[in-house]
């Protein structure tokens, strides 16, 4: 899947089923990195590959419970030398002192398993390693409180059958409620069944 992964999900399934561009996930990488960055879920590398960093030399680290997953992003990655951290997201983690200015957990929340008051307690373990004022972001697929295509029901049942998504009582409100009581500052954008989010720590 990690080799069809840019052009199957990112370059089809997200503009023709989802209906949200990758370039709109692209944008909140620029908008939100730091120089030192901390991506949770880092998939194939593809947006920290392409957005455009701070500096010629960031400081990033990825973390993912599959090791495949940060095999192929950090080789993808490498001229960063990215660390990498084979962790658990659900539950506190550890990745040494490092604080990062920013921290992305994209087309995250909708494969972490349970109902979105469990899977949000990844918010409260990824601030501590984010320094006071930086930026947590991401976008996850929901699957309530979204307009949905009328091809988005159908995939998302499959792809909920298949377990490779939990995300059947995501919603809109539920995702703003999570944020909201973790955030003073925050941002949340609807792109078709798409819910793209930025937070100041």
């Amino acid at each position: 899947m990690l080799s069809m992964y840019d052009v199957l999900v990112l370059g089809i399934i997200c503009r023709r089923v989802w209906r949200c561009d990758r370039s709109e996930m692209l944008a909140g990488y620029d908008r939100n990195i730091g120089e030192r960055h901390l991506d949770l879920g880092p998939g194939t590398g593809f947006f920290l590959d392409r957005c455009q960093h701070r500096s010629p030399r960031p400081r990033i680290a990825l973390v993912d419970l599959n090791p495949l997953v940060l095999q192929k992003a950090s080789a993808r990655l490498r001229r960063f030398r990215p660390r990498t951290f084979q962790r658990d997201v659900l539950s506190p983690f550890e990745l040494g002192e490092e604080r990062y200015e920013s921290a992305g957990l994209n087309f995250l929340l909708h494969c972490l398993p349970g109902g979105m008051k469990h899977k949000a307690k990844v918010f409260d373990h990824v601030r501590p390693h984010v320094v006071p004022g930086g930026r947590i972001f991401g976008s996850t697929v929901l699957a309530e409180g979204v307009p949905h295509g009328k091809r988005a029901y159908k995939l998302l049942d499959s792809l909920n059958e298949k377990g490779t998504f939990d995300n059947r009582g995501d919603s809109l409100g539920g995702l703003e409620a999570e944020l909201d009581s973790r955030f003073t500052d925050y941002r949340l954008t609807v792109r078709g069944s798409v819910a793209l989010f930025e937070a100041t720590a």
